[in-house]
């Protein structure tokens, strides 16, 4: 199914391989009603070892795929219709909101009068969204039924796909709706009489928080558009090592190639949304400051809190405002682990570099080690000479150049014992690499002396050959001439 869901059919004349189907009938090639017994029996058992009926007929296989080609445009348009639609019933909600707090159309416009038709363009939207949902859906399931090659809708609609289908629709289904009223909610603060204090906040505010939630159709549009799903190799080879092309694959493939502009770019949005949802639960608790100001301050409170430095000048006076600082304190304290991670990632050396360093390395206490070896050599050699200056005349001043050459023999022979020590620890570290190629240095170098010594043997075998030849041929000579 690997090459079917890749769309690698034969498109020649003769098909490129076998396919099987789940159905055992005449969906899959046209028989004569005469051959109809001799072909049920010579075809293959569903309940064999094959699964279903062999679909060698090339015509098919082509209008298989051509049909999953076909569906699947079709589901990326789709896509890409709900994310636009998506986007589109949140940006109306958001203006609803934002108009309606901060009155700044009230003298030009009737405030009452634009929300309801902000909120009336909502609905509409949502209620298109909800039908290109279900379509999507309707194709994805129809795609998995060309892929298995069955007509029968169980196979493609399980419980699991019911239940995502269902919760995707009542997240989608989230809306402002007109005249919804107020909901009082307790101002939470350290100081007793404010606590008792109540804010009223709208409920289309509440109602358009969920609507965040959309922002899983990005996700989707980031599969069906990414280079993995889009490529066949990627989608054929990650199929037949049973892994999903799906947007956890796709996160983490783009997150190995380009860690840094994933994380800075996710932050960013996590910010402004957070910010603008933190504004909306607390900005009826102060309606004097203006709508600006509430989300420059929350954009602070988000990013000091995102990580964990906590200045305590800007605080959240609702529920919905510390539902939502916990959710930011969560969140960059992942993200901050994450970008730590994938910082010492990069700072680790690589294993060339680290064998350029340890050939490097190496070099130098080699040559310590040469240096203080025949530094070990001096210093005897002149412990040597002061010794028998001293023995021949014995005054002060031999006395002190041999102590002195004596001393400097012993620091020399420190010295040597220390670069000796450093210079077997560095075999020690070397990984498997220089392991290796020493190990096959060594070989070569006994191959070789023993190539040489064969070499040598070879020489003399075909000298001693010689001699015995010239010997024979002299005590030849030499029987013939006794026997004249």
């Amino acid at each position: 199914m690997a090459a079917v869901r890749a769309g690698a059919v034969g498109l020649s004349k003769q098909a490129r391989f076998v396919m099987y189907s789940s159905t055992r009938g005449s969906d899959w090639d046209s028989r004569d009603s005469g051959n109809a017994d001799r072909s049920r029996q010579n075809r293959p058992s569903v309940y064999g070892k094959r699964y279903g009926v062999a679909m060698s007929n090339a015509e098919t296989v082509r209008q298989r795929w051509k049909m999953r080609r076909r569906l699947s445009d079709l589901k990326v348009k789709l896509c890409d219709v709900t994310l636009i639609l998506a986007v589109s019933g949140l940006i109306l909600a958001m203006l609803d909101v934002e108009f309606t707090a901060t009155r700044v159309l009230e003298a030009y416009v009737n405030i009452e009068d634009l929300s309801f038709i902000l909120r009336i363009t909502a609905i509409v939207t949502t209620i298109a969204l909800l039908f290109f949902l279900l379509f999507y859906h309707f194709i994805d399931t129809k795609i998995q039924l060309v892929e298995t090659g069955t007509s029968n809708w169980r196979v493609g609609i399980t419980s699991e796909r019911v239940l995502n289908t269902l919760l995707e629709v009542a997240i989608c289904a989230i809306c402002p709706i007109p005249e919804t009223g107020f909901v009082a909610w307790p101002q939470l603060s350290a100081i007793a009489e404010k606590t008792r204090q109540y804010v009223n906040i709208p409920i289309s505010v509440l109602l358009t928080l969920p609507m965040f939630l959309r922002f899983f159709i990005v996700c989707r549009y980031m599969v069906l558009h990414s280079s993995q799903h889009q490529d066949t190799a990627t989608r054929t080879i990650a199929s037949l090592n049973h892994i999903a092309v799906d947007f956890r694959f796709v996160l983490k493939s783009e997150m190995y190639e380009r860690p840094l502009f994933v994380l800075s770019i996710a932050s960013l949005l996590f910010w402004c949304v957070v910010s603008w949802m933190l504004t909306q639960c607390e900005r009826y608790a102060y309606p004097s400051i203006s709508g600006f100001q509430h989300f420059a301050d929350y954009l602070w409170f988000e990013i000091i809190t995102f990580f964990s430095i906590g200045y305590g000048d800007v605080q959240v006076s609702t529920y919905c405002g510390r539902g939502l600082a916990m959710l930011t304190a969560i969140v960059g304290t992942l993200f901050s682990s994450t970008l730590i991670a994938l910082i010492s990632r990069k700072l680790i050396l690589t294993t060339c570099e680290k064998r350029v360093n340890h050939i490097i390395a190496e070099n130098n206490i080699t040559n310590e080690h040469k240096n203080a070896a025949a530094c070990v050599l001096q210093n005897t050699w002149r412990t040597v000479l002061r010794n028998r200056d001293y023995d021949k005349t014995n005054t002060r001043r031999n006395q002190q150049r041999l102590a002195k050459s004596q001393r400097m023999l012993l620091c020399s022979v420190l010295t040597f014992r220390k670069t000796r020590w450093k210079l077997r620890m560095q075999m020690e570290d070397e990984d498997d690499y220089f392991t290796a190629r020493r190990a096959f240095n060594e070989t070569e170098d006994r191959l070789q002396k023993v190539r040489q010594r064969q070499s040598q043997l070879d020489g003399k075998i075909s000298t001693l050959f010689e001699n015995v030849e010239a010997l024979t041929q002299a005590v030849m000579a030499r029987k013939c001439y006794l026997r004249q």
